[in-house]
This record gives structure tokens, C-alpha cells and sequence, in this order.
């Protein structure tokens, strides 16, 4: 018996005699003193079982995977682990991004689309086409839900089509007893009260907006198509409308400079707002696919198997400082996962010509489009990445395979033109690991305590 290759031991927490045991595979975490430290590493040395102590401790380690047999054993449950990732689907949501457009009224900086930009919108053919691929697929799968994304470009260009769409979606989804619901991803120009009235009608339960900082830098950043600032707009809007819905923030940035990140949750916190708004993402800006193949373009990304450089680990200290200090919720960033890419029932997205995609970063790209809404199956294209088993190139003992499987495939085509390739976060994750481990134990003490809370306040 020993130690799975795949857990982390967080010394001296909570407290100086207390440690944190944590497994990738499993995101098992437990609590444990100095002597069962110690047991487990000498269990580790040794395999002997009769210096262990406690039967019923090792059963409890055993089944939470943070001991295992041997390395064999370790090995095929992390086979069977990630198998199970990539070939099964749970059928109670299926996700899908939509966009209704390309176009966009702002004109970013580091846009990842503006190398590829199109004005064509999602026509009423096409919006056709998209709804009877929907209802084809929940049929066939049986999924217990639908949650659409609409997405651009700037979705509130054609808002013709997340009525038409949405509406037709509602109402099939009513009359099969599915559960529906729809979100909408824009950078809040053109948002109303009234447009969220409308869409609530339909099932609308959420709005995500970018702000890239306070005035200063976001007008820089995100300034209007024609020029001049957007800012000041924006946060109008979301003022008028953050009583009818829950808003999230998605904030890009610079990896080795979060400054405007502070400013701006001190500017929220102080017009009253911040505590109002649904969840934050911050995301690191990084290269992705330009028209001709090459990193040309950049993006945000809050896809934790992008990070890789050095800063970025000293970036996101300081910004999970920030998130508790506003006791604001926060991802402890450690979530198992494997590329959407080698998914074989991961969501899609579809842009305004009707084709489908498993990443963003690929939109634009035809030749790594999976498909298209006219056509009931997938492409070899999507058989191609499916097959892509990357993290068996990886080193056996890695302790993060389970949560980075070898990394994003994005980044590996741009940094060597080729899928195949292991893309390794370890330096960011032995940077980071012990502190998203900390997060998570915190966030889990809080939630009991809550819980212990309420059921008090009932009794």
C-alpha cells in the first residue's frame, strides 16, 4: 500500500499541528494531525500495513483514493477516471453556446475574434436549422434540460434571434418536460430594462458582462466601434438592471499587473454594487488562434489548463486576497477536467453559419469546426480530437494529471502546430496548488457552518 502519486499534503493548516490532505482524482480532502501524517509517510516507505494503525482510518483514506494499492492500481483508476470523463455524458443539462452574430459595436483591443471579424448575423434559415438540431439531439440523449448561451461578437446586435430561438425552445421544452433556461454573454452596450424583461419571459436566469477595470482602463480597452468611451454606459446599465437579474463580471488582465482589478472592486464596493453582482471571473489574457494559424490574436480565458506563466501564479494570490476581503465567492481553481476538445459529449458551440465547435478559441476556423447544425452526427474532425489521449504522454507519477490531463490543446497547436502534445502547467500548479487547497477547505468550513447555522435558526 501507499500514497496515491496524485496527492498533495498542505502542512501546518489551519493550524500549526494540522495538515490538509487533498487528492486530484478524487478532490477528496482531508484534515489530519501529526501522526497520521507521519504514518502516512512511513506507509509510503515501507507498504506495511501493520505500522499503520487505525483499520478504520486506511479504509476511510482508501476509499477517498488518497491510498491505493500500488502504482498499478493508482494508474488504471486514473485511466478509468478520465475514460469515464470523456466517453459518458450526464444527461440531466445539455449546454450550448450560440452566436447570433460576429458583428460587434466595440472595438477591444485584444480581441480574439477582431482578426476573423464578419458582420453576418445568425439568419432566420440558419436559426431554423439551429432549433431542429437542438430538439434532435435532447431526443436522442434524453437530456432532462437545455441551457443556451448567447454569445458573439456583441449578441445584442441580433436580438431577433435569441427571441426567435429561445421562444421555439421554451415552448418545446414545456411541452416535453424539459427544463430550460438561457443566458446571455455581452459587453452590456445595448442592454435595457426592458430587453431583460423581455428575455426573461423566455427563461432568462443570467447576464455576464466584461469590464476591464475602472473608466480609465476600460474605455481604453473597450472602446466603441466608432471611438469614444463605453464605461460610464455600461455601468448604467447594470445599475437599471441588477435588481431583475443576476449579473456576473468577466474581467480580463494583464498577467503581471492586477491593478485595475482592485480599482475597480473598490469602485463597485463603493457605488453599492458589488455585493449585488453574481459571480466574478477573472481571466488572464492570453494568445489564441489568429486567421492564419499563428498565436496573433489575444483573449481572456478562465479555463484553469491555459496557465502556465510564472506571473500568473503571484497575479492570482493577489486577487483571491481580494475576493475575501470583499467576501466574495471564489473557485478554488483545482476542479478536475479534462479538454472539452477529447470530449465526446461535452457541449457545443455554434456560430452564426450553423457550425459547431467544442472550443471558442477554434470559431472562425473552419477546419476544426466538429460539424454543423444540418447534419444529425459529427464530423471525423470531432472523432480526431476525441481520440487525442494526450496525458498518457505525460509522466505516470504526475501528482495534477487528473486536473490538467495534459494540458490545453489550444496551447499546444499554437506553441508547436500540433494537438498531439502534452502542454504542462506543473510550474503554475507547484506554485498554486497549496494555496487553491486552503481555499477550498476555507470554503468548505464556511458552508458547514452555514448549514449548522440555519438548521439552528429552525429548530
Amino acid at each position: 500500500m501507499k500514497l496515491s502519486n496524485h496527492t498533495i499534503i498542505v502542512d501546518h493548516y489551519p493550524r500549526w499541528d494540522q495538515h490538509l490532505i487533498y487528492n486530484t482524482r478524487t478532490q477528496a480532502l482531508v484534515k489530519i494531525d501529526e501522526d497520521l501524517k507521519q504514518r502516512l509517510l512511513n506507509l509510503n516507505e515501507d507498504g506495511n500495513l501493520m505500522n499503520f494503525g487505525s483499520n478504520e482510518e486506511f479504509k476511510y483514506l482508501y476509499r477517498m483514493g488518497i491510498i491505493v494499492r500500488d502504482d498499478w492500481d493508482d494508474q488504471q483508476k486514473l485511466k478509468n477516471h478520465l475514460n469515464q470523463i470523456k466517453y459518458d455524458y450526464d444527461n440531466s443539462v445539455f449546454v450550448a453556446t450560440i452566436l447570433t452574430t460576429y458583428g460587434c459595436n466595440f472595438k477591444c483591443t485584444y480581441c480574439f475574434e477582431e482578426s476573423s471579424r464578419s458582420t453576418q448575423k445568425l439568419d432566420f434559415q440558419t436559426q431554423d436549422h439551429v432549433i431542429a438540431w437542438l430538439k434532435s439531439r435532447l431526443e436522442k440523449f434524453g437530456y432532462r434540460g437545455l441551457y443556451l448561451n448567447f454569445y458573439g461578437g456583441e449578441p445584442l446586435i441580433n436580438p431577433q434571434a435569441i427571441d426567435h430561438i429561445a421562444g421555439t425552445m421554451k415552448q418545446w421544452c414545456e411541452e416535453n418536460k424539459v427544463q430550460f433556461t438561457f443566458g446571455l454573454q455581452t459587453n452590456g452596450y445595448l442592454m435595457t430594462p426592458a430587453i431583460i424583461d423581455r428575455f426573461k419571459q423566455l427563461n432568462l436566469v443570467r447576464v455576464r458582462i466584461s469590464l476591464d477595470g475602472v473608466k480609465e482602463d476600460h474605455d481604453r480597452y473597450r472602446p466603441l466601434r466608432g471611438g469614444g468611451g463605453t464605461f460610464d454606459r455600461v455601468i448604467a446599465n447594470i445599475e437599471d438592471c441588477v435588481d431583475k437579474i443576476e449579473i456576473g463580471i468577466s474581467v480580463g488582465y494583464d498577467q503581471s499587473d492586477v491593478t485595475p482589478i482592485e480599482k475597480l472592486l473598490k469602485y463597485l464596493d463603493e457605488k453599492g454594487m458589488l455585493q449585488k453582482l453574481g459571480q466574478f471571473i477573472f481571466s488572464p489574457i492570453i494568445p489564441t488562434l489568429g486567421p492564419d494559424g499563428e498565436a496573433q490574436a489575444v483573449r481572456g480565458s478562465e479555463c484553469m489548463c491555459n496557465s502556465s506563466d510564472e506571473n500568473l501564479a503571484k497575479s492570482i494570490g493577489r486577487i483571491n486576497q481580494l475576493m475575501a476581503h470583499y467576501g466574495l465567492p471564489n473557485k478554488s481553481g483545482l476542479m478536475t477536467s479534462l479538454c472539452p476538445l477529447t470530449r465526446e459529449n461535452s457541449g457545443v458551440t455554434i456560430d452564426q453559419k450553423g457550425r459547431l465547435y467544442r472550443c471558442n478559441s477554434l470559431l472562425g476556423h473552419e477546419e476544426f469546426s466538429i460539424g454543423d447544425v444540418t447534419r444529425n452526427e459529427f464530423n471525423e474532425t470531432q472523432k480526431q480530437f476525441r481520440d487525442l489521449d494526450v496525458w498518457k504522454m505525460c509522466p505516470a507519477d504526475c501528482t495534477y494529471m487528473p486536473i490538467c490531463s495534459g494540458g490545453c490543446r489550444l496551447m499546444s497547436f499554437l506553441g508547436n502546430q500540433n494537438f498531439n502534445v502534452a502542454s504542462c502547467k506543473k510550474p503554475y500548479l507547484n506554485k498554486m496548488a497549496a494555496e487553491f487547497i486552503k481555499k477550498e477547505y476555507d470554503r468548505k468550513v464556511k458552508k458547514v457552518l452555514q448549514a449548522k447555522k440555519e438548521e439552528t435558526a429552525t429548530v
